[in-house]
């Protein structure tokens, strides 16, 4: 009567009478209905269907918007009334997908914004919730909704750009942190390191840094706070591998730089950047920490070396190769037993 014709209005309230009548039925039949499952399939299903025709159907924004946020009533109050928490989260997503068509109805393109309050509220009242130890169930779904959404709304962020596009991505980061600290577990910390990196990185490229030394430093500081955590968590492997991989991007970094550019200045900076990482690694007695810097620091020696000798014919340059080894094997053959106890009491070190 109406001259509708869109298949989003029929796959929306096919969808709700499914839905409602299932649940209508559940409450007032007693008899056991060993068909729901097959029943909620479908109703899911046109859930999906109607979503997808409702999201790339409209011209007018209004529409979807409405449409979204009946999902969400809908599936909050079928959540309460089945006694099914997971069912929540259809809630959860239908809201944001709301927020992002009121946004589009209004021409507000920075939608990230609202989509990271909305994940900021979930965990807040999950948090609450966990904290009271009350409504159990229903504070996972809502914890886990906001990390989520945050995670989510952080890889939206760069597409939309700008300097302000970082904001959302520390937000997200610090959620990640509190659950963290709630929890007590460090694991936690990983993604929370990620996303505070990803956010780094955000402002720097918007601000036309293309020093990499930036983006090393940066990155090698989180993985040494990792290292740190995970130290203190007690997890070996996990500190060892954090350790090692952020001098390998700090210090890799600055050698190849060292080798692209053949400047001078770049060799000093790894080695100063060698020194200070082994001080710290001498000071926390961690292995990853010590291994790596020495190991850049010889081998950027022996780079300047072999750039300042390769002017030299190939005889001199293979004689004073073998003198070092040579040198080398002597000392190590005289110094046995120091290094062996070195070798013993760096077993004793942190990872």
């Amino acid at each position: 009567d109406f001259n509708i014709f869109q298949v989003g209005h029929f796959l929306f309230g096919a969808s709700l009478i499914w839905l409602g009548g299932d649940l209508l039925f559940g409450r007032s039949v007693q008899a056991k209905r060993i068909h729901r499952p097959i029943t909620l399939a479908a109703g899911y299903l046109l859930v999906l269907l109607s979503a997808s025709a409702l999201w790339g159907e409209f011209w007018d924004q209004a529409v979807p918007t409405v449409y979204f946020s009946l999902y969400a009533v809908f599936f909050a109050f079928y959540a309460y009334l089945q006694r099914e928490p997971r069912v929540g989260y259809f809630a959860t997503a239908f809201l944001p997908l709301a927020a992002i068509k009121f946004c589009d109805t209004l021409n507000f393109e920075k939608w990230i914004f609202p989509l990271i309050a909305l994940a900021v509220l979930y965990y807040a009242l999950g948090y609450w919730l966990r904290h009271r130890q009350k409504a159990r169930g229903w504070d996972q779904v809502l914890l886990y909704s906001g990390l989520g959404l945050g995670v989510l709304t952080s890889f939206a962020a760069p597409i939309q750009g700008g300097l302000e596009a970082s904001i959302p991505v520390a937000i997200a980061a610090t959620l990640f942190a509190a659950e963290a600290f709630a929890l007590r577990n460090v694991w936690w910390a990983v993604p929370a390191d990620a996303l505070y990196l990803m956010s780094y990185f955000m402002i720097l490229a918007e601000l036309n840094v293309d020093e990499p030394q930036y983006y090393s430093i940066g990155a090698a500081l989180l993985g040494m706070l990792m290292h740190l955590l995970l130290t203190s968590a007690g997890s070996k492997t996990g500190a060892f591998l954090a350790g090692m991989l952020s001098q390998l991007v700090l210090l890799g970094t600055t050698y190849i730089q060292m080798l692209s550019t053949e400047k001078l200045l770049f060799f000093f900076v790894l080695f100063i950047q060698s020194m200070v990482v082994l001080v710290y690694g001498l000071i926390q007695r961690s292995r990853s920490l010590v291994i790596t810097p020495i190991v850049f620091a010889v081998l950027g020696v022996i780079t300047v070396v072999y750039s300042a000798l390769k002017g030299l014919g190939p005889v001199i340059l293979i004689g004073s190769t073998g003198v070092l080894l040579l040198a080398a094997g002597i000392v190590a053959v005289l110094m046995r037993e120091r290094i062996t106890r070195l070798g013993e009491q760096l077993s004793e070190w942190k990872p």
